[in-house]
C-alpha cells in the first residue's frame, strides 16, 4: 500500500490525475477485473466498468454474510476472513504492515477457488439479460 512517507508535497515526476484516470481506463477496457471491494477503487478513480466484466469477491453472494432481521440483507465480508476460511491462508496479520500485493494475490486465489461456479452464475444471468455498468457513488 501507499504510506505517508511515499507521498511528497511536490513530485514533478508524478502523473497528473486526469492522465492517470485516462491511462487506467484504457488499460481496463475490455478486461475482466478481479478484486475485492472494487467499488472503492472505481469511486477513487471516478471510473465505470461493465458489470459483466467485474469479479468482485466482496460482492459475490456465496462469499457474503446475511445480516439484518431474518438475515435477508447480504453484507460483504473482510478479505482476510474469506481467505482464511476458503484457502487456509493468513493475510493482513495484526501487527504487520498491510501489503496490497499480498491482498491482490489472495483475491486472485479466492477468485480461482470459486471460478467455475462463478462462471456458471454469470452465464445464467447473461441469458436473462442482466448487465449494466457499476457506477461510482458520491
Amino acid at each position: 500500500g501507499v504510506r505517508a512517507a511515499d507521498i511528497k508535497a511536490k513530485n514533478d515526476d508524478a502523473m497528473e490525475l486526469h492522465a492517470c484516470r485516462r491511462k487506467v481506463g484504457e488499460m481496463l477496457q475490455g478486461k475482466i477485473l478481479v478484486g475485492h471491494a472494487l467499488k472503492n477503487d472505481f469511486s477513487a478513480l471516478m471510473l465505470d466498468h461493465p458489470r459483466s466484466d467485474i469479479r468482485d469477491t466482496a460482492r459475490y453472494r456465496p462469499f457474503m454474510r446475511p445480516s439484518g432481521r431474518g438475515g435477508g440483507k447480504m453484507r460483504p465480508r473482510k478479505l482476510r476472513d474469506l481467505v482464511k476460511q476458503h484457502l487456509g491462508l493468513d493475510i493482513q496479520v495484526a501487527g504487520e504492515a498491510h501489503c496490497s500485493i499480498d491482498d491482490a494475490q489472495a483475491t486472485m486465489k479466492l477468485f480461482q477457488f470459486a471460478k467455475d461456479e462463478w462462471d456458471k452464475e454469470i452465464a445464467s444471468k447473461q441469458k436473462g439479460g442482466a448487465g449494466g455498468k457499476v457506477r461510482r457513488t458520491k
